[in-house]
């Protein structure tokens, strides 16, 4: 009888051990400027609030939109979600917490502009950096970007920069701008979904390869391209990145 407590109490401990939940620190970069068909912005949202609903305890989620001044605009639209960790009765503290996060969502989607004439990508990535660094150690960090990863600012507008026109070329702009701006995301996971544009569409086979080595080359790690999914939308609705990259370590 000994044994089969012993064995009973052992297995509860080994159950109780798998189950634990691994919080999850999510930055998600949603392109929220003109180029972007509205069929496109509006499976974007309806997915990161599945993304939202989702949360488990000690989850957090950071929302930034991609802006024509990064650093001037973007900043005070930072929407920052994080879910409690201790439990309650009935799960009433998760409750409440997904009740509020959809009203600040709900709000923070009212407040963005989705005229902008401008696409400062890589200014906002420099922002999604900050705001993983401040995250906790012990969670499974990622960073999920939905766009057409069209740079179109003052520096560069990748629908017509001779830097893009071939991927040698753009790999040589990705290096030297990655140097430049002192970007670096060892070790974290990083996903690309490409959303519908009326920019990208128009531009020859060539400029779109040149674009998707751009990213690659900017956001790798040691080598490593990112997971880069056409199904924007679908990237938010689940929780492919971390799954597609497992053997990464909590950050």
């Amino acid at each position: 009888m000994t044994f089969i407590r012993y064995a009973a109490l052992t297995f509860l401990i080994v159950l109780t051990a798998c189950s634990h939940h691994v919080p999850v620190a999510t930055v998600l970069v949603i392109d929220t400027s003109l180029s972007i068909t509205p069929r496109a912005e509006e499976a974007a949202e309806n997915a990161a609030r599945e993304a939202i609903s989702r949360m488990g305890r000690g989850d957090r989620l950071v929302l930034i939109p991609v802006t024509g001044e990064a650093e001037n605009v973007a900043g005070g639209h930072i929407l920052r979600l994080v879910a409690p960790t201790v439990r309650e009765p009935y799960d009433m503290d998760l409750r409440r917490f997904q009740t509020e996060a959809r009203k600040q969502f709900t709000a923070w989607i009212a407040s963005l502009n989705f005229c902008e004439m401008r696409t400062d990508i890589l200014g906002t990535l420099d922002l999604a950096r900050q705001e993983l660094a401040a995250m906790p150690n012990g969670s499974r960090k990622q960073l999920v970007v939905v766009s057409d990863f069209l740079e179109d600012e003052s520096a560069y507008r990748f629908v017509s920069a001779p830097a893009l026109a071939s991927p040698a070329r753009a790999r040589t702009l990705a290096v030297k701008l990655r140097a430049d701006r002192h970007f670096s995301i060892m070790g974290i996971p990083v996903c690309l979904g490409r959303l519908e544009s009326g920019d990208y569409a128009p531009l020859t086979s060539a400029r779109k390869e040149a674009v998707r080595v751009f990213w690659d080359e900017y956001l790798g790690d040691r080598g490593r391209a990112p997971l880069l999914r056409f199904d924007g939308a679908g990237m938010l609705a689940s929780n492919d990145c971390l799954t597609a990259q497992q053997d990464t370590p909590a950050q």
